[in-house]
């Protein structure tokens, strides 16, 4: 609960009009990858703008106390929402804005001590912010760090408690340092502002710092916090407070998140406890373009190889496949080579070797399977076709759900093709960030891939996963659409050796 203290004489006489102050503490931009409220120097990517949407509930904000008793709720609840944006300018700029607009709040009548009634609503303080990244952990450094400055523009309302129409200033460092599957951030900086008398204390410049931990495994994400801020006004108070929350990322580009937790201290402006609810979205994320559907069965002809030749292929490069017969003896005739027809089980016209399903019949439009599962993957003789994008949580290697569907298919494929003895899993990168991490961010979204697979019956034997990093693009890493096909995952087929139990003889 927080306070504001009057002592018993300043209670006894008339007290002095209430000041104009900047009742809020907590700065709300949720913009960061990293953190909800915080910021631990992890930047956005290059391009990428990112908006929130945050409502605010406090309770107790501003209560008056005499001889450690509460005589009366200034006010007793708040309600705001917060609007914040973020563009990354460059691999080390970040700027962006937050605005408060405050909905509502109620509280004692203040007219018994000669004050007038507070503002219900208005404008808060906006907020500007640069970050400027200085060590990059992409870049092979030890941690995350970024210094940032906030500006608070003297444009909130004075008579809500929302601004003292003065500039405010908080310069600061922030770092995040991953470890396992935990990301940890630390920020430390001074809030530059006008001392103003608020009862028997005061508010004023101030140290701000936070520590903050959170899960970078899955698309639910859990977020503790521990805020304080020290006084560097005389006669200005402690305050802290404790926020836990968690965050779900619907799809890469759009999550939703809550948070709260009680304050500590009884400094003006930290609430018995506080609540917040969200969401992010990242309107420049750019769809990957799907490639073309590629030929299962509908192929060239071939010409007729000689009397005695070999026509070699896949199942599925034509009806009938030609096996060489020996040479015939001096004066014999010559033999008729042997005709071998395609395996075809379900006899849907679709060869086994490249039919998903083998054992259901399906027209050769979706891969030889029922219409009912539109088939996304397509079987070749190197690789394994996707059509659609693996997704994952931002800078990690946590696939998100929405690829699921893709690995149950990708899995069933291959649970249905046991020939298929080894399937190099290949993850790529863009070329952002250093080489060294980027292959180590493939290599770990590339054993993601694996494990998903092996959740859905496919032996790890049959797989191996390899980070290939920023190494073999695609597309240009001069544009975002490029380098967002770049971001891939690929499915290699390795051919049987000769004499290995996967060998299949005419």
């Amino acid at each position: 609960m927080l306070p504001l203290l009057l002592g018993t004489a300043a209670v006894a006489a008339e007290p002095p009009p209430l000041p104009a102050f900047d009742l809020e503490r907590l700065t709300v931009t949720p913009t960061s990858r990293g953190t909800l409220l915080g910021s631990d120097g992890l930047l956005l990517e290059p391009g990428a703008l990112r908006l929130a949407m945050v409502t605010h509930y406090q309770h107790h904000p501003l209560v008056m106390v005499r001889d450690g008793r509460r005589v009366g709720e200034v006010v007793r609840e708040r309600a705001l929402l917060h609007l914040a944006a973020a563009l990354a300018l460059h691999p080390r700029l970040e700027v962006g804005a937050a605005v408060p607009v405050l909905v509502g709040q109620g509280g004692m009548s203040l007219a018994g001590l000669g004050v007038g009634e507070l503002r219900r609503a208005g404008l808060g303080t906006p907020l500007v912010r640069a970050r400027v990244g200085l060590v990059r952990m992409a870049d092979g450094a030890l941690v995350d760090l970024a210094a940032e400055v906030d500006a608070g523009l003297p444009l909130g309302r004075r008579e809500a408690l929302l601004g003292d129409g003065h500039w405010s200033v908080t310069p600061r460092l922030a770092m995040g340092l991953r470890f396992d599957r935990m990301r940890v951030s630390l920020e430390a900086g001074t809030r530059l502002r006008e001392r103003v008398q608020v009862g028997t204390h005061s508010v004023g410049s101030e140290l701000p710092f936070a520590l903050g931990v959170t899960n970078v495994d899955g698309a639910l994400r859990g977020e503790l916090s521990l805020r304080a801020s020290a006084p560097l006004t005389g006669g200005a108070l402690w305050s802290g407070e404790v926020l836990a929350g968690a965050r779900y990322l619907v799809s890469e580009r759009f999550e939703v998140f809550a948070m709260g937790g009680p304050g500590l201290g009884v400094a003006p402006g930290v609430p018995a406890f506080r609540l917040l609810a969200g969401v992010g979205f990242d309107p420049l994320w750019v769809k990957q373009a799907a490639p073309l559907p590629i030929p299962v069965v509908a192929r060239a002809p071939e010409p007729e190889p000689e009397r005695g030749g070999v026509r070699e292929g896949l199942p599925g490069e034509g009806a009938l496949a030609v096996v060489a017969m020996p040479p015939a003896a001096d004066g014999a005739a010559p033999q008729e080579p042997e005709v071998a027809e395609v395996v075809d089980q379900d006899a849907d016209t679709v060869a086994d070797g490249v039919d998903n399903c083998p054992r259901e019949p399906g027209p050769t439009s979706n891969q030889g399977c029922p219409e009912s599962v539109r088939q996304v993957v397509y079987l070749t003789e190197k690789t394994l076709e996707i059509t659609e994008r693996i997704f994952f949580a931002f800078d990690r290697a946590e696939m998100l759900p929405r690829s699921y569907p893709l690995m149950d298919q990708v899995a069933k494929v291959l649970r249905e093709h046991p020939e298929l003895k080894q399937v190099v899993v290949e993850g790529h990168t863009d070329n952002i960030g250093g080489d060294a991490y980027n292959r180590r961010l493939s290599q770990a979204r590339a054993e993601s891939v694996c494990r998903q697979l092996e959740r859905r019956g496919v032996e790890a034997s049959r797989l191996r996963a390899v980070g290939r990093g920023p190494d073999a693009p695609a597309d240009t890493n001069a544009t975002a659409t490029g380098r967002e096909r770049n971001r891939r995952v690929e499915f290699h087929i390795v051919p049987a050796m000769p004499g290995s139990a996967g060998e299949t003889t005419p």
